[in-house]
């Protein structure tokens, strides 16, 4: 860092942004050790977050088609507008690129917001909720099972992964343990096997350290 020069400096500035790198610190040295140690940190999570986003994905999807009894559970459910038009956009994504709309493709085009939104108070009253909490979360203890404490812990997940996805600072989340714990709990309480994978390639405690 000392033998850096001030048009290295300057370059890094422009392409990083000093405003970006304003919240990182009080001096460039500091902001920017800080800020590769926030990309540090997002690199760790990233792993128990790809393997929640895919597991509690296909979970509901195979919940949602055994409750529809194997018709498509897109155009069955009560949904309301704003899941029906993300629907929609799915199927215009995967047309645009001359694939054909088929029942995976649009499960895997779907964003996480979509599926979090299922478990919100939006669809308290629809059967479909109760079954699907019962049923994805099998591993949860039910008295953890309430759908107040699963549609909180869905929502911090979004919130952290949206954030590392948009490479947005986390380092100065004080419970970033308990958002890391949450993660690879709601796995575990949806696939055992697959907190076993996470978990086996979990870095965040060394990161952390």
């Amino acid at each position: 860092m000392e033998d850096m020069t001030k048009e290295s400096k300057n370059e890094i500035l422009f392409f990083i942004s000093s405003e970006r790198l304003e919240s990182y610190g009080i001096d460039f040295e500091e902001q920017l050790e800080n800020y590769k140690h926030n990309i540090a940190l997002c690199k760790s999570l990233y792993t128990s977050l790809c393997y929640f986003e895919i597991c509690f994905r296909n979970a509901i999807d195979s919940v949602l088609t055994l409750y529809c009894k194997g018709e498509e559970w897109f155009d069955r459910l009560p949904l309301n507008v704003e899941s029906k038009r993300k629907i929609m956009d799915a199927k215009a994504v995967i047309h645009s690129k001359n694939h054909p709309v088929t029942h995976d493709r649009i499960v895997s085009e779907l964003s996480l917001g979509f599926w979090t939104a299922l478990f919100s108070k939006k669809y308290a009253q629809c059967a479909f909720q109760g079954y699907m909490t019962a049923q994805v979360f099998k591993n949860c203890p039910k008295s953890k099972r309430s759908i107040k404490n699963i549609q909180k812990s869905v929502d911090e997940i979004r919130e952290l992964r949206n954030r590392i996805y948009h490479y947005e600072k986390i380092s100065h989340f004080h419970n970033l343990q308990m958002r890391h714990d949450n993660i690879l709990e709601c796995i575990k309480f949806i696939s055992t096997e697959i907190y076993s994978l996470a978990l086996s390639s979990d870095t965040f405690s060394e990161v952390t350290k």
